[in-house]
């Protein structure tokens, strides 16, 4: 037989033993651990009530959200070496064959190119504009 059925108030002072180091983004065992708190028993817990299993995993991530924020504050505020990083790590610039372009090479483009662009396009509009004119 298991070990006792813990009251409400017994997993929640469990869990708030937990919660610091969830919030550093460590995974359960290494929370319990570091707690000092039976991993077993807090695995238990956690796999059995849904919420608490949702909390865990929000408080694991709070982490990652703030370093996420704290890049892009630094983006904003004009942050050359944080933007070359992201544009690095996350936009994909490479050249993509596309079927849904007949196969050809597709390039995305940078927001100037498309301001580049869209200058040209506005540029032959308005030159069709005048010569058409009556």
């Amino acid at each position: 037989m298991r070990g006792k059925k813990r009251t409400k108030e017994e997993r929640n002072e469990l869990f708030e033993t937990l919660e610091e180091y969830l919030k550093l983004g460590f995974s359960l065992k290494k929370a319990c651990a570091f707690a000092e708190l039976p991993y077993s028993t807090i695995r238990d817990i956690v796999s059995s009530y849904e919420p608490l299993r949702a909390k865990t995993t929000a408080l694991q991530n709070t982490i990652n959200v703030e370093a996420r924020q704290n890049i892009v504050d630094s983006i904003k505020g004009g942050n050359v070496k944080h933007s070359m990083w992201w544009l690095n790590k996350f936009d994909n610039l490479e050249p993509q064959i596309s079927p849904e372009f007949g196969g050809k090479e597709e390039m995305l483009i940078t927001y100037t190119e498309y301001q580049h662009e869209d200058a040209e396009k506005k540029k032959i509009e308005y030159k069709d504009f005048i010569e058409n004119r009556v």
